[in-house]
């Protein structure tokens, strides 16, 4: 009897320490999971809602400043807020999930993406910071495809379950990610995933692979969010577009799993270089008639950013010697996604014929830079 029950204790042990193991890279991928299925979510919300076309620029911009927001107050906050704060965040995100379907009027639907955007920011930046504490690069690169398999798939499923019954189900069965982020959260957050900061305990290195990280999701985001513009200007179809998509979203797949090993081959610096070429190939390539050239440079596009995000979080979260820092690093993932399209759109507006690619170009410049700063300060390992 006696060895009977102490069988099934350490089978219980052990399904615990598997929850443990899982909840922090689960409750990371849906975190992040928005940006990746924004096309399909933003046209089912015009269809449930009536919110313009023209709105979406907006909607995005709220989620994705909500997000920036929620991710700097667990690095500014984290060791003071409540222990249970994950699953308020993912309970509160549930919410405004719930709430979206039924929402009139694009004020309405601003605040709630607002709010949703910061409280999934906060379980991103919370549990990412948990998940890369043993092995970044592979953490990262774990993460990033596991959303994008993640968003893929729903960008599937999504429009026939609109089809099926109607674009407000479809809305509705997104607020599954945020009630599974709620059951994985108390698993992350028994860990001490917002310790205070030491002092000095993070080198100059770090905090330069951590700005070069911001800089080139900046370069990416600038890029990413006006490509189909460009595309639809040059001439090219929808049909090209979305083929260029899965396509480059295939390849980024790819490359996230050749990119999760903690071995480097090329010198980050070489790397940043042509990364940096890679990100503004859609500015140089998109012309009338060229739809081989255009799809071409959403693969490089793909191929670059999900390469130079997972290299640059992966060693910057190694080179950073306290938890509050690996926050940090999680945090620049949001403040990239909200900070790139505001800068290329201001540049756009400034310089209106070409603002786009001389704000992409300061974002790379700006990573390589940083880049090789780090490179310097700390050599490869």
């Amino acid at each position: 009897m006696e060895r009977a029950f102490n069988s099934g204790a350490r089978r219980k042990a052990r399904g615990a320490a598997s929850l443990r193991r899982l909840a922090a890279p689960v409750a990371a991928v849906l975190g992040c999971l928005q940006p990746g299925i924004d096309p399909v979510f933003l046209t089912l919300l015009t269809h449930a809602t009536g919110v313009p076309l023209a709105s979406h620029g907006w909607i995005v911009g709220a989620t994705q400043g909500g997000s920036a927001v929620g991710a700097l107050l667990v690095w500014l906050y984290g060791a003071h807020l409540p222990r249970r704060s994950g699953v308020a965040a993912a309970v509160l995100a549930l919410v405004c999930a719930l709430l979206t379907p039924l929402a009139s009027g694009l004020a309405v639907v601003l605040a709630l993406r607002a709010v949703f955007g910061l409280a999934m920011g906060a379980i991103y930046a919370r549990a990412m910071a948990a998940f890369a504490a043993r092995r970044p690069t592979g953490a990262y690169g774990v993460v990033l495809l596991s959303q994008l398999l993640c968003a893929t798939l729903l960008s599937l499923v999504l429009p026939d379950v609109a089809r099926r019954g109607g674009a407000d189900l479809a809305l509705l069965v997104l607020a599954v990610v945020p009630g599974l982020a709620a059951l994985a959260m108390p698993f992350v957050e028994r860990a001490p995933v917002c310790a205070p900061v030491e002092r000095g305990a993070t080198s100059r290195a770090g905090w330069a692979m951590a700005l070069a990280t911001f800089w080139f999701i900046c370069a990416t985001m600038m890029v990413w969010s006006l490509s189909g513009a460009l595309a639809m200007a040059a001439g090219l179809g929808e049909g090209v577009i979305g083929k260029a998509v899965a396509v480059g979203s295939l390849a980024g797949a790819i490359t996230a799993l050749g990119v999760m090993r903690e071995r480097r081959v090329v010198p980050m610096p070489v790397t940043a270089v042509l990364v940096g070429l890679a990100l503004l190939a859609p500015l140089v390539m998109t012309r009338p008639g060229a739809a081989l050239d255009f799809m071409l440079a959403i693969v490089l596009l793909n191929i670059g950013s999900t390469a130079i995000i997972i290299r640059c979080s992966g060693i910057a979260t190694g080179l950073g010697l306290n938890t509050r820092f690996r926050v940090f690093v999680a945090a620049t993932h949001s403040l990239g996604m909200s900070a790139g399209p505001a800068l290329g759109s201001g540049a756009m507006w400034v310089w209106p014929g070409s603002g786009l690619l001389l704000a992409a170009g300061f974002a790379v410049v700006a990573g390589i830079a940083a880049v090789s700063v780090a490179h310097w300060r700390a050599p490869a390992r």
